[in-house]
């Protein structure tokens, strides 16, 4: 009896990890696919500038295909939170459909990122195949967790922070720690798929501090405040766009049409084309000290605007726009080395909005190496805390507070916050 215990405890371990190993290969490589198409789309829109006058075309079709076919795809991420907390069904369609609407989001100029993508066809994979093998509850909902392991690292090439990513998603001051060893296998072999493929990934350096100055402390210390408004100012304000619109406009159609011109509009008056899509410039010229806060707000609000109108791609890569302006705009205002400030907030910016502390130290390891740990781990955890219970993913549910001013808000999720009557001020 106890051998044939082993021998089915030994088969249904296979088959998990064997999973696993399907799940990393299979969102690694469309990944590879993904970044391609965005690159390729980017420099063509970049090239032929009236396709943003189509992007309200794009927003009508968008709109109606997930109001029409999309099951619940329109909740993109959060569908994906949902399935590890309380099994929420996902459709597969959501894999195909964030896929080909992020690349038209990006090849008509939406201010829009790629992660969403790359999480959501890993969640989508993870959650089919979990079924599919007849896994038990427990090894689906790890099996997911791999899945969004394996999307983060390759899209960005940050296994590291990939791993933590899938472990702290789903929750805000809980890491998933029985996903440990399932989301390291699918995040290191995930972007070793999509390097194999051929994915290359920029890289900045960190210029090396020849002195640690009170100047360059109280800078610091300014700075990760500033990081932890800009996450919650993003967050805030793509969350009630969606709010307002829905408001004022209670005909989809209509509303994707009004919202995706009102993104137009303003790009055009502002000059704001330079903020289509991913608008990497804006990292390269941060590390260089060329970047501002100014282009670091006006990035936070056409990606706040065209998340709002319903465009497809992710938040993560116009936070790390966002934070590496600001900190650039920050080092140059106090005569400091821009590098350490746009490194820090480019991580940081996206931690707190993320409400993944652990995650953006490792992505600082990850992208920049260790030397500056101290500075990943302290910037981290003050941005975080001053971002308050606002995120991006507003299905996450509260385990621990980020104070104790706000003990009320356990076993709540951010979405549910006014539904219960409680403030979001720390």
């Amino acid at each position: 009896m106890k051998e044939k215990s082993g021998i089915k405890i030994v088969k249904e371990s296979g088959i998990f990890y064997g999973a696993i190993l399907i799940v990393a290969l299979t969102t690694g490589t469309i990944s590879h696919f993904l970044l391609t198409g965005l690159t390729w789309v980017g420099n063509f829109r970049d090239s032929h500038f009236y396709l943003l006058y189509l992007l309200p075309v794009l927003g009508i079709i968008t709109a109606y295909s997930y109001q029409t076919y999309g099951k619940g795809a329109d909740k993109g991420n959060n569908l994906i939170i949902e399935s590890i907390q309380k099994e929420a069904p996902v459709p597969v369609r959501m894999g195909f459909f964030t896929f080909f609407f992020t690349i038209f989001s990006h090849l008509f100029g939406a201010s829009v990122g790629r992660e969403g993508s790359a999480v959501q066809i890993g969640g989508v994979i993870s959650n089919r195949l979990g079924l599919k093998l007849k896994l038990n509850k427990k090894k689906r909902k790890l099996l997911v967790h791999a899945g969004i392991s394996a999307g983060f690292a390759s899209i960005f090439g940050t296994p590291l922070a990939g791993a933590f990513f899938g472990m702290e998603m789903a929750y805000i001051g809980k890491i998933e720690r029985n996903a440990l060893l399932s989301c390291f296998m699918a995040a290191y072999l995930g972007d070793f798929t999509a390097q194999l493929w051929g994915t290359t990934h920029t890289h900045h350096y960190i210029t090396e501090l020849t002195s640690i100055t009170p100047r360059l402390l109280f800078a610091f210390v300014l700075a990760s405040i500033l990081f932890g408004l800009a996450g919650r100012l993003f967050a805030y304000l793509t969350h009630h766009a969606k709010k307002i619109y829905r408001k004022f406009f209670s005909n989809y159609l209509i509303r994707a049409f009004i919202t995706a011109g009102i993104v137009v509009v303003l790009m055009t008056i502002l000059n704001g084309q330079k903020y289509e899509g991913l608008s990497l410039w804006m990292m390269d010229d941060a590390f260089t000290g060329v970047a501002t806060a100014k282009e670091g707000l006006f990035k936070l609000f056409f990606t706040s605007l065209s998340l709002g109108a319903g465009f497809q791609g992710g938040e993560v890569t116009p936070l790390f726009d966002i934070g590496s302006a600001l900190g650039s705009g920050i080092a140059s205002f106090f005569h400091l080395t821009p590098s350490l400030f746009a490194a820090i907030g480019m991580i940081c910016v996206f931690g707190c909005a993320a409400n993944a502390p652990l995650t953006t130290i490792m992505l600082g390891i990850d992208l920049f190496g260790s030397k500056m740990l101290p500075f990943y781990v302290v910037s981290a955890f003050i941005s975080y805390f001053i971002s308050g219970h606002q995120g991006i993913y507003t299905s996450q549910l509260i385990i621990r507070p980020k104070s104790t001013l706000l003990a009320h808000h356990i076993g709540h999720r951010l979405s549910e916050l006014p539904k219960v009557g409680v403030s979001n001020e720390n």
